[in-house]
């Protein structure tokens, strides 16, 4: 059975997290108005992909993992992730969007369903996007 980290898809949030509580971040993205599409997919490819890339080969592909699985899930609550990290902008109408936005900037062309939700175990470790990594041979 496959092994899914949700805190890993907190993790990709990292770039906006808790910037709500940063007056200079808040006045910054409430100047770009951030209200379109076009602005959220802005941001994602200015803070986002820098930030997915700079991570480890283990960690891009359990975070590519974790999104791609809650993706998949018709009625999973993405408004709540984006709320939980205190982002300085709110999210688009429909959550979702932003992450499905993150999905196609990062992994352009490349699908995210998963057909077999079933063969996927969910296992919760907060603290696992924060240990490092043993370097593959």
């Amino acid at each position: 059975m496959k092994q899914v980290n949700p805190w890993f898809l907190d993790d990709l949030m990292s770039p906006i997290s808790g910037l709500a509580d940063d007056d200079d971040a808040v006045i910054y993205y409430r100047q770009k108005n951030v209200d379109s599409e076009e602005k959220f997919r802005a941001i994602i490819r200015e803070k986002f992909v820098v930030y997915y890339y700079a991570l480890d080969e283990q960690k891009q592909e359990k975070a590519k993992l974790a999104l791609s699985f809650y993706l998949s899930k018709p009625e999973f609550n993405f408004e709540s992730v984006f709320d939980a990290c205190l982002p300085p902008f709110d999210p688009p109408k429909d959550a979702r969007d932003f992450f499905v936005w993150l999905w196609e900037e990062l992994f352009p062309g490349e699908n995210y369903v998963i057909s077999d939700l079933k063969s996927y175990k969910i296992v919760p470790d907060i603290y696992e996007p924060n240990r490092p990594t043993k370097k593959r041979p």
